[in-house]
């Protein structure tokens, strides 16, 4: 337990303790470390096969044997960016970058490395004889990887700032003017070291400036007439609902006619019928002749209403399909 590393003036005031002291106080720290260690394997995603595969990006890893496996690894992890052609052009353009001449200032600086994603910038600005770009899938795949968020942090702090932003007085900005705070706000802690003083004041700036009024101005006749044309299309959709509406209710209003007119036909047809049996019974062929015209009328009254109730339910039809669309 003394080989455990402790500050010297803790070490030298570990001489006015006992034997036994020592002993629990180095228990106590090795504990503590102990406990550290469990909570960093239990939290750190050691495990994470992705992480393990994402080393192949590194330059020094180009030449692995194991890195062409983890790129398409990494390639198979991505189904909603990657189709599978381009998991197969993943596999050639490894080779072709594994046997890529690559300068060293492109990832080598003094005593140290350049970023990852300067390195890869200048991977991809490799052309071929023809002067395309040699590297198509691989930098969509190397692309996707990068954008991957490190953890919650930026998140988290993007919503304290818009929190800080939006006080009890300032409750109604657009996300237009939160996203040109955050932008100000970025921008002065991108050029300034977060200090307004030391933005350095460029030509382009001044005319950005002096132009802002007047892209404020575009920008808002150019809300105005997207309010205007929303407005007309609003407009547009209740005449439109307003004349559904309407022969909607038409169709409906002759439907019930129809059947209303279906049923004072088949009264006239029974009537006839009733008619005919008892002129018959009584032998009465002027009454007989009567009655048949009369059922005779009403059965081609009928066909012409069953006829017209199903040229209405058609229409009724029709009219509800175009309402779904």
């Amino acid at each position: 337990m003394n080989k455990l590393e402790i500050g010297e003036a803790t070490r030298r005031g570990l001489n006015n303790l006992s034997d036994e002291e020592n002993k629990s106080f180095f228990s106590d720290i090795r504990n503590i470390y102990s406990s550290i260690t469990k909570e960093l394997i239990r939290t750190l995603p050691l495990n994470n096969d992705l992480l393990r595969h994402l080393q192949c990006l590194h330059p020094i890893m180009r030449h692995s044997k194991t890195s062409h496996i983890s790129i398409m690894n990494i390639a198979r992890s991505f189904p909603q960016m990657i189709i599978p052609d381009d998991i197969d052009r993943i596999n050639a353009e490894w080779y072709i970058y594994q046997n890529e001449k690559i300068p060293n200032e492109w990832y080598e600086k003094t005593n140290e490395y350049h970023s990852i994603d300067y390195y890869w910038k200048n991977i991809f600005t490799i052309k071929t004889n023809t002067g395309t770009d040699k590297f198509i899938a691989l930098s969509k795949l190397i692309k996707c990887v990068l954008s991957l968020s490190h953890g919650n942090a930026d998140v988290e702090r993007g919503f304290s700032e818009n929190a800080f932003l939006l006080t009890d007085d300032r409750s109604l900005l657009s996300d237009a003017s939160i996203n040109g705070l955050r932008a100000t706000r970025d921008g002065v802690k991108f050029f300034g070291n977060g200090k307004p003083h030391e933005v350095p004041i460029t030509k382009a700036l001044i005319d950005s400036i002096r132009n802002a009024h007047s892209r404020y101005c575009i920008d808002l006749e150019k809300r105005q007439q997207e309010l205007l044309i929303k407005e007309n299309l609003k407009k547009e959709q209740q005449i439109k609902n307003n004349c559904f509406i309407k022969k909607q209710n038409n169709l409906y209003d002759e439907q019930k006619s129809l059947h209303k007119n279906l049923t004072n036909i088949q009264k006239m047809i029974d009537e006839g019928t009733e008619r005919l049996t008892k002129a018959i019974s009584l032998k009465d062929f002027k009454e007989i002749e009567t009655s048949l015209l009369l059922i005779e009328g009403g059965n081609k009254k009928l066909a012409m209403t069953n006829t017209h109730i199903v040229y209405n339910t058609n229409q009724l039809n029709q009219l509800r399909k175009k309402q779904k669309k």
